[in-house]
């Protein structure tokens, strides 16, 4: 099968953390055999970017002799609406629940383009969400499939923590809190992270916070095994990645209720999904720390490895050519 892949995130040198769970699901599905052809919209340099996808694809579809379309993000399978193929697309979170501003409300922009997602839903071939929150926003939508990202087994594993620490330069001594997003993105509540720091080091704890982002995954890999517990209190999330790294190598987890966090963190211990507050956080935190153990993460997480998640998505792309071949 020959797919061309549209997305709006794709890792680089210059951000090697952009969009490295589509680089992944990629990966994999050509290693099931999926022939894939990359276009990627840089939006984030200018929104008239879409624009020229809007023209452009309906040509590379047809150099490339492309079965089927896969957009991931909302955004981008507007963009490949002309496109006379199979549609299939990936919603990633916020363009269908929105993104925060810094008072932690849904900006105006991100509520003006939800329905633009909700509308490319509608007209897709096949549709697949992380969550069984993201399927809600949808209900109206048959045949919607919930697939989580996967995660890289092989390079999210557990290591050493001494050495891990070693590695990153960071101190041996001490329990280090890992916050893995960009400390000015207001979805992802790093306030109460650090009120979360402040709390513990007020009951005398040897504590520290520490953020990783933009990094290279195999960075992460590293800061993954050199903490001793992932804070999560994000405000909106689909199927957060950095969730099920973590499991996958054995790092305990404290996280709010948002996305599938609490159905992935069923049954992991130590870990916790609690209310978004510093006090449940922070008493949360203390118990994980108090365990002193790694979690049972990579066990619960094993389900979604690439190469299973792979297939469930070849199966979207099978009932989506079918679909396109009844009309």
């Amino acid at each position: 099968m020959r797919v061309l892949v549209v997305t709006n995130m794709y890792p680089s040198e210059a951000r090697p953390h952009w969009g490295a769970f589509v680089k992944s699901q990629a990966d994999s599905l050509a290693a099931a055999g999926v022939e894939n052809t990359l276009y990627e919209i840089e939006g984030w340099r200018s929104t008239r970017a879409y624009f020229d996808a809007l023209a452009r694809l309906p040509a590379l579809a047809k150099a490339t002799r492309a079965d089927l379309v896969h957009a991931h993000y909302g955004y981008s399978g507007a963009a490949a609406m002309r496109v006379p193929l199979p549609l299939v697309v990936s919603f990633c979170g916020d363009d269908l629940l929105g993104r925060p501003d810094d008072l932690g409300q849904l900006s105006f922009k991100s509520k003006a383009l939800i329905p633009l997602s909700k509308w490319v839903a509608r007209k897709a071939d096949g549709v697949i969400v992380k969550s069984a929150e993201m399927r809600r926003t949808i209900a109206d939508v048959p045949g919607v499939n919930v697939i989580p990202n996967g995660v890289d087994l092989d390079r999210f594993r557990p290591l050493a923590r001494a050495a891990a620490r070693a590695h990153l330069g960071w101190p041996a001594e001490g329990h280090v809190l890992l916050f893995a997003a960009n400390p000015k993105e207001p979805r992802k509540n790093w306030a109460l992270a650090k009120a979360v720091e402040q709390a513990l080091q007020a009951r005398g704890m040897s504590v520290r916070l520490e953020y990783v982002y933009g990094k290279p995954q195999s960075h992460m890999v590293q800061a993954m095994n050199a903490s001793d517990v992932l804070l999560l209190p994000s405000f909106h999330e689909g199927s957060p990645n950095v969730l099920k790294e973590a499991m996958a190598c054995d790092l305990p987890v404290v996280a709010a209720p948002v996305g599938d966090c609490e159905e992935r963190l069923r049954g992991c211990t130590p870990s916790a999904v609690v209310a978004r507050t510093s006090e449940a956080f922070t008493e949360a935190t203390t118990a994980v720390l108090a365990a002193g153990t790694r979690s049972n993460g990579r066990e619960r997480v094993a389900s979604l490895a690439l190469p299973a998640v792979a297939t469930q998505v070849m199966a979207v792309y099978e009932k989506a050519l079918a679909r396109r071949q009844a009309r």
